[in-house]
Formats: C-alpha cells, structure tokens, sequence
C-alpha cells in the first residue's frame, strides 16, 4: 500500500511538474523594462489556471485567470529607472523567475542592412573602431538589446524568437552599431539602463514593415506580387507580421527608423507610406503619441541619379508633416573613397544624432542642438539669390570652399555655382552672373554629393531642391 501511494505521489509530481508557464522569449533573463510604466506579463499556462506574477520592486501580487486557451496576460507597473536588479516571479503553481532585469528607457529600431549592421560588420565592410568599442564594453553600463529574429513569412501567428543580450565584450559584436550608440548618447543624459530592440532585415522595403490593408491603398507595390523565397524580405507586409506586430505588447518609449534604400525608385509613394508606417505602429503598440526618428540614407553612387536624393526629400517631408517625429542628416559622413559602400563604417555619429534628436524632442532637454540646418526659404536681390535656413544656432560655417549648390535653368540643367555665407550667418548668398536666368537652385540633391555647409553645433545642412521636377 505504502508502494502504491509513493507511486501515485511520484506520478502526480511529475504531472504537475509538466504544468509550466510559456513566456515569450522577449520577457527572459537580461531585459529591460519601460521605467514608471503599465507593463504587460503575457504566456500560457498548461495547467489553465489562476496565474500570478511578483515583482521584486513592489509586495504587490498581481494575478489574472488563464483564458479557456491557456493564455493570460497581466499587467504591472514598473518604477523609476535604476541600475538596480530585479526579479520578476511568474506562477501558476510551478514558478518561473526572471533574472536580472533592469529598469530603464526601451526603444524600438527598426529598418534594414544599416540599422541591422553589428560590431562584426560584413563582408570587407567593417565598422570604424569596432575593435576597441568591443573590448571596452561593459556590462555595467546597463545598455542591452534584444535582436528580433529574421522573419519574411506570411504566416500570421510568429512565435516571439531572440534573447536579451548584456553590453560585454564577448556580446558587442552582436549589438547593432546604430542601436547601441544612440543608446549610449541617451545615457548620458538620462542615467539610467537602456533596452534596445532591434528589428532589421536587410534589404526588405517599407513595404514590407505596413499591414496588408495599407499596402492595398497603393498601386506602384501590388500585395499579390509573387516574390520568390530567395527574395522573401521583398514580401510585402511580411516583417510588420512577423517582426513588429508580436511585439506590440512591450511597452516602448518610441521608434527608430534607418531604411529607404529598398524603395530607391519608388520615391513617389514613400512619405506618405513613412507617415502611415508611423500611425499603424503606434495604433499596434496602442500609443498614438509615440515618436518616431529616421535617418537620412546616406549618399552612395546608385545608378539613379535623383531617385536617392526624393527619397531622402520624401523622408525629410514626412517626418516633418508628423508630430512627435524627426530625422537626422547624414551627408558629412561618406567621403569619396566611400562612395560605393552601401554600409558606410561611421555609425558613431549617426547613433549621436539620434539620441541627441530624442533628447531634445522626447525628453524636452532644451539645451541640446540637435537639428541640422534646413532651407527656409529664398529672396531675389537684383544680381544674386538669397538663401534663408533654420537652425542655424550661431551661425552657418563651412571649411575651405562652399560646396554643393547648383542652380537649375529653364532647360532643367544644372551647374555648380559659387556661394557664401551672409553677414548674418544664417543666409547663403549665390551670386547671378549677369544674363543668369534663375528657375531652381539645389544643395546636393543627387545620389552621391557631399557638401560641407554645417551649423555651428557642427551639424550638416539637409540637402534640397526648390523644384518638383522630374529629373
């Protein structure tokens, strides 16, 4: 009889130790919570019961019933940010412990190759000071990231793949460049951990980061396009499916966004599409205030001349028309020997001026200049054009001669003009050889040009046209 029982209790133990909870692998050990949040604690539960979830930062107990499914999802507040190591406790019956969690500011960045670029670089394209950035990092300095795994399916129900990685040196290779400088540059002022989820696919387009149903509003990308499985990151909607969407339960501070390079050709449609990339993603995170900045492609020598150029206006006119939006200027950081690498090795400054951008705009630190100067708008004085730019803080410089403008005549031909800075520091002013009829001026408005007009925080002026033509 006693053999019986210790039977029976042997078999019921291991019933019950069957009975475990299944998070998402983006609640693990290493991750980083939104600071003085509502967060969600999501899974299933094989036993379909009352779940309960502890913090190590609060004696509340939180708990919810599990749904018919086994699914349960309860939400918990988090506190202010801190390098403090928490515990997170989530049971139904059989506990599961999450380990050294940090609390602190989440950013979301997405995009492709260039976002998605690591410490490890790619083939014959390596990442400037990689080697002393890696062997410097440390763990103590907070800054984790999350690197979404690859998906270009169409299938619609994508388990959560990944795994919160520490800033160490045997993990920075892993860290996208971008992601982790603009983490670093957020530090700095904020103090506390940074989470950085990272969810790039080289090559995809923005179409492939909108829903189905905004894809359909448009004619130049047909949704029933059959695209080969060697080419899937070419599927439409396919990484807002599966590398956006299963996400939306994390709470975020905001978006990052490098990509355009894929729609090089398609420029017609692009702000608009970035515009409703911005509003589908904060309906799907449920927060129609979250900010989103972009990064201007860099210049490279595509086979189109102008096509880059109306992609960089396109993104520039989006993130403008947007609230809670911005992007940054990255003109001054491919030089000629550069410019047939897609992946340009500096990423420091361009992880700088995005944090120095969200700084400014999400957490209202005024004191910061973080926005390039940008054209304003233009006068006509008798034999020369007067050029008006914002942001131009104390003033517009330059080093040795102006380079870059070019005025457009009737025949919509272009050619390189001398220019110079206004007594006022934030004009240009363009002479008019005499006979010189005006009908358009433009500041490196090409696939690859590099001009050397920045503002005195040392930022490059956007490049731009003043005409719509086609060319």
């Amino acid at each position: 009889m006693k053999t019986l029982f210790t039977l029976l209790s042997i078999l019921c133990f291991a019933s019950f130790s069957k009975a475990t909870i299944a998070l998402p692998e983006v609640l693990s050990d290493n991750m980083v919570l939104q600071q003085n949040s509502v967060i969600k604690i999501w899974g299933t539960s094989s036993i379909k019961k009352n779940v309960t979830v502890r913090a190590s930062w609060t004696n509340t107990v939180f708990s919810s019933t599990c749904k018919p499914d086994g699914s349960f999802e309860i939400s918990i507040f988090t506190p202010k940010g801190s390098f403090d190591k928490h515990t997170i406790s989530v049971s139904d019956g059989l506990p599961i412990t999450l380990k050294n969690i940090l609390v602190g500011e989440v950013w979301f960045c997405a995009g492709q190759s260039n976002m998605a670029m690591t410490f490890s670089g790619y083939k014959n394209q390596p990442i400037e000071n990689a080697k002393e950035e890696i062997a410097n990092a440390k763990e103590e300095s907070g800054i984790r990231t999350f690197n979404v795994e690859k998906s270009a399916s169409y299938q619609t129900n994508i388990p959560i793949k990944g795994k919160w990685l520490v800033s160490n040196a045997k993990n920075l290779a892993a860290f996208s460049v971008v992601g982790y400088y603009y983490a670093l540059q957020l530090q700095k002022s904020l103090h506390v951990p940074i989470g950085i989820i990272n969810s790039s696919y080289g090559g995809s387009t923005i179409e492939g980061w909108l829903n189905q149903s905004t894809v359909q509003k448009y004619s130049d990308y047909p949704y029933t396009t059959s695209i080969p499985d060697s080419l899937s990151q070419l599927r439409p909607s396919v990484m807002f499916q599966g590398m956006v969407r299963p996400y939306r339960n994390i709470r975020v501070k905001g978006f990052i966004w490098y990509q355009g390079e894929g729609n090089v050709g398609r420029s017609a449609t692009y702000a608009q599409k970035l515009q409703d990339l911005a509003y589908l993603w904060r309906y799907t995170f449920d927060d129609p205030n979250l900010p989103i900045y972009a990064v201007e492609i860099a210049p490279y020598l595509y086979e189109s001349i102008s096509e880059p150029a109306k992609i960089r206006e396109a993104a520039f006119n989006a993130t403008h028309a947007l609230e809670n939006a911005g992007i940054i200027c990255t003109n001054d950081l491919v030089p000629g020997t550069e410019a047939t690498c897609i992946h340009p090795p500096v990423k420091k400054p361009i992880g700088e001026r995005l944090g120095n951008l969200s700084l400014l705009k999400t957490y209202r630190l005024d004191s910061i200049q973080a926005l390039s100067p940008e054209f304003d708008h233009l006068e006509l004085h008798g034999d020369a054009v007067i050029l008006f730019f914002k942001n131009s803080y104390e003033g517009l410089q330059h080093e040795g001669v102006i380079a870059g403008f070019e005025l457009g005549n009737a025949a919509h031909e272009f050619h390189s003009v001398s220019a110079r800075i206004g007594e006022n520091k934030s004009t240009v002013i363009i002479p008019l050889e005499k006979g010189t009829s005006f009908h358009s001026v433009r500041y490196c408005f090409k696939n690859y040009q590099v001009g050397n007009v920045k503002n005195s925080a040392g930022l490059p002026l956007f490049p731009f046209r003043t005409d719509d033509w086609a060319e």
